[in-house]
């Protein structure tokens, strides 16, 4: 029997999509037949070849470079969206950046950074979604990737719980105001994953790779393949009912740190 494509004719838009999660999401999503408008900062061409390696082309998705941390360039984003595939169902806020560091020498710079990006860049993207949502009378589905540090500190990490914390009363207020707009709001919150931003902190400090290992009681890291498949899960029509909430996927280590 054929795979149905539960994501035919769907409009995703996704930010911070040229990382190892930003990537899965994007093949994920793409075998169940959804049409990607791409974001991240990296040059057009470097992009490219990373989604060429995935099977994909200038034909089958919408690459758009820039920062969502800037207002403009994330409205910029969803009216190419719109002017390319005529609507936008799904908007994933991905992006993301991590910079350990010890509290007492953590500078304004970094924490102004991190906040942009994790949790303003998030609200500028998503409110540019839902205005164009709500303009179309769209369901919509707009879903973040947080983190299991939204609601359990992690030392050296403050600016980056801040943000994911942020995140997640972000999700909230937006499932309250635009329910009656029949536009969700959810969160993917991972636990340890070996790929990305922390898969890079992980490779730099291999004590701390040690130390989660350690706490997750399902004895490994997560991959992230299966992020990818809990963002899907989220924007799928059986997820329509399901809205500020946080689907944690963590393998178990939020227990221990609790």
């Amino acid at each position: 029997m054929a795979h149905q494509r539960r994501l035919k004719n769907k409009v995703l838009v996704l930010t911070g999509a040229c990382g190892d999660i930003g990537l899965a999401t994007a093949l994920a999503a793409s075998k169940e037949g959804g049409k990607l408008v791409l974001n991240d900062i990296v040059p057009d061409d470097e992009a490219m070849a990373r989604f060429k390696r995935l099977g994909f082309t200038r034909r089958n998705v919408l690459y758009l470079r820039g920062d969502v941390s800037k207002q403009q360039t994330s409205e910029s984003i969803i009216e190419a969206a719109i002017e390319r595939f005529g609507s936008i169902d799904i908007c994933i806020g991905n992006a993301a950046v991590v910079e350990p560091c010890p509290f007492l020498d953590l500078t304004q710079e970094s924490w102004a950074r991190q906040l942009a990006v994790n949790l303003t860049g998030c609200f500028y993207i998503s409110q540019a979604a839902a205005r164009a949502m709500v303009k179309a009378k769209t369901a919509g589905k707009i879903i973040f990737t947080s983190s299991w540090v939204q609601d359990v500190p992690s030392a050296r990490l403050a600016p980056y719980c801040v943000s994911k914390s942020g995140l997640k009363m972000l999700a909230k207020c937006i499932a309250l105001e635009l329910g009656r707009h029949n536009i969700t709001a959810n969160l993917v919150a991972p636990g340890f994953v070996d790929a990305g931003l922390s898969g890079q902190m992980f490779r730099k400090h291999p004590a701390l790779r040690k130390e989660a290992l350690k706490a997750v009681p399902l004895g490994r890291l997560m991959t992230a393949a299966e992020v990818a498949e809990a963002i899907l899960a989220l924007c799928l029509p059986s997820a329509a009912y399901m809205t500020g909430s946080t689907f944690l996927v963590d393998g178990g280590n939020s227990l221990f740190f609790r």
